[in-house]
């Protein structure tokens, strides 16, 4: 979780700073793109605002009206993310490009506009490659691919995705630029806001998707469900594994609901002593100190097979007769 308000924090100042230069930069050249640019960066603004409130919320202990804490806000706040890059970046970009479109109006000196983007262009490739050196450091050995299928904490991966497309968004703006620039035709300039405001609409798409399943909540990732497993079966008093449900209630909080057979020899206090050592060793293994999980062990047994049932008289029948 440090990691990620490393790389939220570095994203907000970078995109505040961005924000109020393009800003004066459209005002001044009348430019479509700019002024995609500058929705992008007053949205992005608000974005890390809103995953500060949302990792500050989810940090909440426990209390009686949510006794499994509060770690789903940061979910929440990331979904809402995902709706402001969509309206407040995409919509209103695409828009300000058809309006350009249909209205191209007098060309203005680009100038002014090259150089922000210029100096955006290092400012987004600072914050991003301090997001990306924040993902190789809670990655770890993991492939980007394992590591996307497996991650439950969505802030990281939400300034990587901002980070980038901001990235593309400039080079979207400054090819618009230079091709209005080059030819005399504001078209250009139209085009290239329309292509920023797809941009961000696609990866708010995606960042939708990906937090609507971490708000219905997701299992653990399947190394910790085998760690889980293999630390029960090795209890001595456990039989076997019957069954094991786990769901995050948020990046660092797991609900675990571990199913077992005990031996038939134990006693009924021997039993909760050894359910009381599980739910130890199971929160142990399910992850890294610090983590909060929640263990609930639950006693079972393994179902009888059902007896063969007899043949019908029909089968009976066909049988005596084949003799």
């Amino acid at each position: 979780m440090e990691e990620s308000r490393i790389a939220v924090l570095a994203a907000l100042l970078g995109n505040l700073a961005l924000a109020i230069v393009k800003g004066i930069s459209a005002a001044v050249t009348g430019s479509a793109a700019m002024m995609a640019e500058t929705f992008h960066s007053c949205a992005d603004t608000g974005n890390q605002v809103l995953l500060f409130i949302g990792m500050r919320r989810a940090a909440r202990p426990p209390d009686e009206v949510h006794p499994f804490g509060y770690g789903k806000d940061i979910y929440f706040w990331s979904f809402v993310v995902a709706m402001m890059l969509f309206t407040v970046g995409g919509a209103f970009s695409i828009w300000e490009g058809i309006h350009k479109l249909r209205s191209p109006g007098a060309g203005q000196p680009l100038g002014w506009a090259f150089a922000v983007l210029a100096a955006a262009v290092v400012f987004e490739a600072i914050s991003l490659g301090i997001a990306v050196r924040s993902l190789r450091r809670v990655k770890g050995d993991r492939s980007l691919r394992e590591f996307v299928a497996e991650n439950r904490d969505p802030t990281l991966v939400t300034v990587v995705l901002e980070d980038t497309s901001a990235l593309v968004s400039l080079f979207l703006a400054a090819g618009g630029l230079a091709l209005t620039e080059v030819t005399g035709r504001v078209m250009w300039d139209g085009a290239a806001s329309i292509a920023i405001g797809l941009v961000l609409v696609g990866v708010a798409v995606v960042l939708a998707f990906e937090n609507h399943s971490l708000l219905l909540g997701e299992s653990a990732p399947r190394d910790v469900l085998e760690r889980i497993t293999a630390a029960a079966a090795a209890d001595p008093a456990v039989e076997r594994v019957l069954g094991l449900r786990t769901m995050h209630l948020g990046p660092e909080a797991l609900l675990i609901v571990l199913r077992v057979d005990f031996r038939d020899a134990l006693s009924a206090h021997e039993v909760e002593l050894a359910s009381e050592r599980l739910r130890n060793t199971v929160a142990e293994a399910a992850g890294a100190s610090g983590k909060r999980q929640l263990v609930v062990v639950e006693p079972g047994v393994v179902p009888a097979r059902p007896a063969a049932a007899p043949p019908d008289q029909a089968v009976r029948t066909a049988a005596w007769l084949s003799r």
